[in-house]
Formats: structure tokens, sequence, C-alpha cells
């Protein structure tokens, strides 16, 4: 499987641009003593790049038996919008168009899954950088509840950060979650470990909505993912909703030790406390919300900066710490659209029950 990787990685890094750094050798070496007994033996991964080597997600996994074949791109650090991958040198490519993006921050890791370089990498999310590039790369991308996965320097001021798993199965995606999941020394706060869930066909009761906020999700992108419910009882439930924009970044600033004014911080926890008690009456009356992942299908690879509202529909979940999860549903003009699936803290269980149902495998032609 790590040959194959390796193989696959040489093949296509060229073209899309994902590999931030190789380590061919390295990953040889681990798979030859690997024990074949381990839940995930011989499974090769990509790392997102600047994740510390201690990570819990990456140790964790390591551990199970999976074996890292390098680090995959994301954004240039200080760019205003993520949604972009860059190697040093070009842009990572969308798989499903070259012209366009994969997605970010976790860029290089949804364009490789998606072009079947790798069954799983790792990611980080504070804004929707699982979730938007497994929606631009047609690909599963999913954010636990905060708390999930323990993080190398403990859990931040804000919380707005959640690591996690981008795959091509669901399946994998939820193994993978499950075997990095718990308490850490450097996180004791995170959550207990999170045993696999068995998945339920429900029934389920479904919100829908195609905007949270000011900005609505193109109209064949939010038909798409409407349609993807229909079999669902839909329940048409208020959600008054303030929007995140500036309560994310004083959140934001204050996760990276920047000063905070008072009257801003004030007003972020404002936000965020009314928007969970929306989303708590919301789901005292359904069981899962659904929403397109993003507002349009992938931009123009370069084309980042113009396209800040791509998170329009993802970060207010990093402010709430719901989960959230990402899957496709199918294609526009031969391009992926996700549909996400949130759900109440801690029943993670059920936001990917109902993704299960609603999840279109996709594959790239030829």
């Amino acid at each position: 499987m790590v040959e194959e990787a390796l193989d696959a990685a040489a093949r296509w890094d060229p073209v899309l641009h994902f590999i931030d750094s190789l380590d061919a050798d390295g990953a040889r070496a681990r798979a030859e003593r690997v024990d074949l007994g381990l839940p995930l033996a011989g499974v090769p991964f990509l790392i997102k790049s600047r994740t510390p080597a201690n990570s819990p997600i990456v140790t964790r996994l390591i551990a199970a038996g999976a074996i890292p074949i390098g680090t995959s791109t994301r954004a240039r650090p200080g760019a205003v919008s993520q949604t972009f991958g860059w190697n040093g040198r070009d842009f990572t490519r969308n798989p499903w168009d070259l012209s366009r993006s994969p997605g970010g921050s976790s860029a290089g890791a949804a364009a490789a899954v998606a072009a079947g370089v790798v069954p799983i990498a790792t990611g980080g999310d504070s804004a929707g950088s699982l979730r938007i590039p497994a929606s631009f790369c047609g690909v599963v991308g999913f954010k636990g509840t905060a708390g999930r996965v323990a993080r190398p320097g403990g859990r931040s001021l804000a919380g707005l950060m959640t690591s996690g798993i981008i795959g091509a199965r669901l399946e994998d995606v939820i193994t993978a979650t499950s075997v990095v999941s718990g308490p850490d020394r450097l996180d004791p706060s995170a959550l207990p470990h999170w045993p696999e869930p068995v998945l339920s066909d429900g029934p389920w009761r479904v919100a829908y909505r195609a905007s949270l906020g000011r900005r609505v999700a193109d109209p064949e992108v939010a038909a798409l993912v409407r349609e993807s419910i229909a079999d669902f009882d839909v329940q048409e439930v208020s959600l008054p909703w303030l929007p995140v924009d500036d309560a994310w970044l004083t959140l934001r600033a204050l996760d990276a030790g920047q000063d905070v004014d008072g009257a801003r911080l004030s007003e972020a926890v404002r936000v965020r406390n009314h928007n969970s008690t929306a989303l708590a009456d919301l789901f005292s009356q359904v069981d899962a919300l659904v929403t397109p992942t993003t507002l349009s299908v992938a931009h123009g690879y370069d084309q980042h900066e113009e396209n800040l509202i791509v998170c329009d529909l993802c970060w207010g979940f990093n402010v709430t710490g719901h989960p959230a999860v990402s899957v496709p549903v199918g294609l526009i003009d031969g391009l992926p659209v996700g549909a996400q699936v949130v759900a109440p803290h801690g029943r993670d269980d059920v936001a990917l029950s109902v993704a299960a149902r609603i999840m279109t495998p996709l594959s790239l032609p030829g």
C-alpha cells in the first residue's frame, strides 16, 4: 500500500502540487517493521504541513499502524483567505478541474485523497478547513464536537480549531477519528475516547438551510443539496442566526494571543451564546441541520481572495463547537457539491448517520 501511494504521489504531484514534503525512505522503513495486527496497519496517509510531530492526531495514527508518506500543502501563512494550497512554487490544483482550487486550508489533503493517492489525510478546521476542501474535491471531511481530538498545545482559549480527518470513504474517516480521539497529556481537557458509532438509518427529522446570515448558496448548489434529503422528514424550523464574521475574527485573535478589546470579546461571546441557544432550540425539534457546505462549487485556484465568503456556511459551527461533516452529494458542471450535516454537541453519530444516508460517492473520470 505504501509503495502504491508513493507511486501515485510521484505520478500526480507534478500535476496537482499537493505535497509539501515527501518522506519515501521513512515511509518504506516504517512499512517494513509495521505490526500487521494493528487496526490501521500499513495504511498510508499525509500529514497537514506545519502540524507538530507530537500532535496526538499524528502520534495515534502512527501507533495504530498507519504510515505517513509526507506532509500535504496548505495555504501560505498570512493569506486573508485560506481556501487554496501552495507548495512554495505553485498552487495546489483540484483533481476534478486543474483550473480550480481544492479548497483549504487542508488543500493538499483533499486533493491527494480525491486523486486516490492516500485513503486518509489529517487536517485542521477553525473555519471550515476540513469541510471546504472536502466539498470542493468530492470527499469526506469531518469536524467532530469541539474537543473530540486532543490538541498538541492544549485546548485553545476560544476553541475554534479542531483537528480531524479527510478521507475518501466515510467509514475510514470514522475509524481514524475514533483512533485519534480521547484526552492526552498535552490536552487533558479533550473529550473521552470516542468508540466507533453504529450508524443508524433513522428515521431522521432534519432542517434545511441554504443560508446562515447574509449570503445564500448558489441556486444550483442549494437545489442539489435540498434534493439529497428529499426522502427525509424535513421540518420547517426557525433559526434566528446571528452572522459570525466579527465574532470569529475576535476569537481567532484571542487564540493567536493577540490583544483583544474587551467590548469586542463580550460581543463575540454574546454571538456565540445566542447561536448556541438558537441551535439548542432547533435541535429540540429536529435531529440534524443540513446545509450546502459551500456557497458555490470550487473557485479558481488563484482566486481565493475574491472568494472570502466561501466559509460562510461553515465557520459558525467552529464558534459554537458543534459536530459537522461534509459529504459529496453530486456534481454540477463536472465539479463536486458537498452537503454539510450538523448535529447537537456530542451527537457526532447523528451527523454521521444522516451523512451516510445522503452521501453519493464520487469517482474521477478514468
